[in-house]
């Protein structure tokens, strides 16, 4: 099997990067305090752990997933960020072109180091996530689903990343730019909504006949929001997974909405059609033909 030449270089210097290291040790030592915390405040509380105590294995493996969720958030930016901008720093990104792998294999190498990254922590975190299944309330399929959220979230904060440091010829502005991206669509998203909700609520303030708030196709933009995704994952493992769909319902009328029935899925998939948009207009962006 071929590797990528990109993505093996990637690897072998994330290997021998102490700054990767840390990113792994301190994604353990967070995991391994909420765990310490949940079992030993409970047992605390109770004065017992019971196998039969649903209620803490349960919001361990909560707290646990939205850590995780945070740790990828803030790692992935740094790391995809100055990908390709630190080849540009370094005189080494025109080398680069001049061989005989073509753009898109440049980016997805670097995409895909960044990926390795999560791997790497999703894979070192399992002994630690597994302490949950001791005491029942999470199955096997429940752990893949959310490594597979957490691959897509990786995906999408990783090509935004990569897509900056191609635009941005410093590295430290290309990391800024894909934290700020990043943010803007955690909590830009949900303020854009809130304000055509506010607005749409003035309009309807002076009608004669009292009308349901309804923001219409403006709910999409949430769709952006790794954050709204995940959490609605989340939700339906531990909930009744239509949780996402009574939220959106205070908004408008979406019962025969499937995209919102169904948001967590829809929002991986614009956010994966997205990932590929950023990544093929990289790709574009550093092409020597097309300067």
């Amino acid at each position: 099997m071929n590797v990528n030449p990109v993505f093996e270089k990637e690897i072998k210097r994330n290997s021998r990067s102490i700054k990767i290291s840390w990113i792994i040790f301190g994604c353990n030592l967070v995991l391994g305090v909420i765990a310490f915390a949940c079992f030993f405040g409970e047992s605390r509380i109770v004065g017992y752990l019971t196998p039969n105590s649903y209620s803490m294995p349960m919001k361990c493996y909560v707290i646990m997933a939205y850590a995780m969720f945070l740790l990828i958030i803030l790692a992935v930016p740094s790391v995809a960020g100055g990908s390709i901008a630190l080849e540009r720093e370094k005189k080494t990104l025109d080398v680069l072109l001049t061989t005989n792998l073509n753009p898109w294999k440049i980016i997805t190498g670097k995409l895909e180091a960044s990926l390795g990254i999560i791997f790497v922590m999703a894979i070192s975190t399992l002994p630690i996530i597994s302490l949950i299944m001791v005491f029942g309330g999470i199955e096997y399929i429940d752990l893949l689903y959310l490594v597979i959220n957490l691959l897509v979230v990786g995906i999408f904060v990783g090509s935004i990343g990569i897509f900056c440091s191609v635009v941005c010829k410093k590295t430290t502005l290309a990391t800024v730019m894909s934290y700020l991206i990043v943010l803007l669509l955690v909590g830009g998203t949900i303020a854009a909504v809130a304000i055509v909700y506010y607005v749409d609520g003035l309009s309807l303030a002076d009608a004669v006949y009292y009308h349901h708030t309804d923001i219409g196709a403006a709910i999409y933009i949430l769709l952006l929001n790794p954050f709204l995704s995940f959490a609605g994952m989340i939700c339906s493992q531990i909930g009744t997974g239509h949780e996402m769909a009574e939220i959106c319902s205070l908004l408008g009328d979406y019962s025969n909405n499937p995209i919102v029935n169904h948001f967590p899925e829809a929002g991986m998939a614009v956010q994966l059609a997205l990932s590929g948009i950023l990544l093929f207009g990289a790709g574009y962006r550093i092409n020597p033909l097309n300067r």
